[in-house]
């Protein structure tokens, strides 16, 4: 029970995780429905991702726009899928 609780709750933010790299390609456009899906997406994951963005230092240059942090949580998230899940 508590497992799949926990698995529920790794998937949902997972996908938050993934929407919110997806939106972060596009250019944000304010007052447009896509705008409120990138502020829920991105206010789901910062509490996550701004301990992991104060620890890493920032990339000289990105790749792909992708940072350090990024690619971490992605990891991350993947091993806890593959412990609870």
């Amino acid at each position: 029970m508590v497992s799949s609780i926990i698995c529920t709750v790794i998937l949902l933010f997972s996908m938050m995780f993934y929407l919110r790299i997806a939106l972060s390609f596009f250019p944000a456009q304010s007052g447009k429905m896509m705008m409120q899906v990138r502020e829920l997406a991105f206010s789901a994951t910062e509490p996550a991702m701004m301990p992991l963005r104060r620890a890493l230092p920032p990339a000289p240059s990105a790749a792909a726009g992708i940072g350090i942090d990024t690619l971490v949580m992605f990891l991350i998230l993947m091993v806890l899928q593959i412990v609870f899940c």
